[in-house]
């Protein structure tokens, strides 16, 4: 685990939210999580001491943000949920290709705010889009005028017409014995099986963003792992059986 992480006050908030949602029957959030605590989430908080009507769930405000909120949801909420809480700002500005996702972060920070009201910062061409939490939303429209040394104009972003360019990525698309962590990175890394465990021992992996030293551990298809100083990587969902026995896989690493 992040050693970073309070595990039980994080799953603390979100009991405390869940149980404000099924008493007066609204839709609550959790600000922006890391994606360290979005896995401790996923996989301890106990949806089942709630009520059936619930639903609880994790969005940055498009499909494949690193940054979520966690939401308790009443039924009636469901549908277009993100929208109440999740706004999309669009910065543009004369030099904004100079500046990188560190120069934006600062310069938000800067007004005061807190780190979990901000997700995902996309330095795209000509534009960066900033998905914020609903409630600051005006606030950096009217205050953020400057990003470096940058004058910088904000509006709303309309969600419904995002053009947000995939991820770069490079596949590797090769077989296995097992779908066994050092198996995986083995593949990944173009190494052998022991040569991986060594790695893996070293305390260099984290899988879907939590540390873990266990080469036997066993990922399945969606999962994402990374290896410091090699780069992060997804296992996709493309798994099959070849007439040898072993497993063909596609790993997609992040370029």
């Amino acid at each position: 685990m992040d050693k970073g992480i309070d595990e039980k006050k994080l799953i603390s908030r979100a009991n405390d939210i869940a149980g404000i949602c099924e008493r007066q029957y609204i839709p609550k959030a959790i600000g922006f999580l890391t994606p360290a605590e979005t896995a401790i989430l996923k996989r301890n908080f106990k949806k089942s001491e709630f009520s059936p009507d619930l639903t609880f769930c994790f969005s940055g405000g498009f499909p494949d943000a690193e940054r979520q909120m966690f939401f308790a949801l009443p039924e009636y909420a469901v549908e277009d949920f993100a929208q109440e809480f999740v706004t999309v700002l669009e910065i543009t500005g004369r030099d904004i290709s100079t500046l990188n996702h560190r120069d934006f972060l600062g310069s938000l920070l800067g007004l005061g705010i807190k780190r979990e009201k901000i997700g995902d910062i996309l330095c795209l061409s000509g534009k960066c889009l900033v998905f914020a939490t609903a409630d600051i939303a005006d606030y950096i429209v009217n205050s953020l005028d400057k990003v470096g040394r940058c004058g910088v104009k904000v509006k709303k972003a309309d969600p419904q017409n995002l053009e947000i360019p995939k991820r770069a990525v490079q596949e590797i698309r090769t077989t296995v014995a097992a779908l066994r962590l050092d198996c995986i990175i083995g593949a990944a890394l173009k190494t052998s099986r022991s040569g991986a465990a060594d790695i893996i021992r070293s305390k260099r992996v984290s899988v879907n963003w939590l540390e873990t030293d266990d080469s036997a551990f066993k990922l399945k298809g969606g999962d994402v792992f990374s290896v410091r100083g090699a780069g992060r990587f997804r296992l996709t969902e493309d798994i099959n059986e070849t007439r040898k026995g072993r497993l063909g896989i596609c790993i997609e690493k992040s370029v």
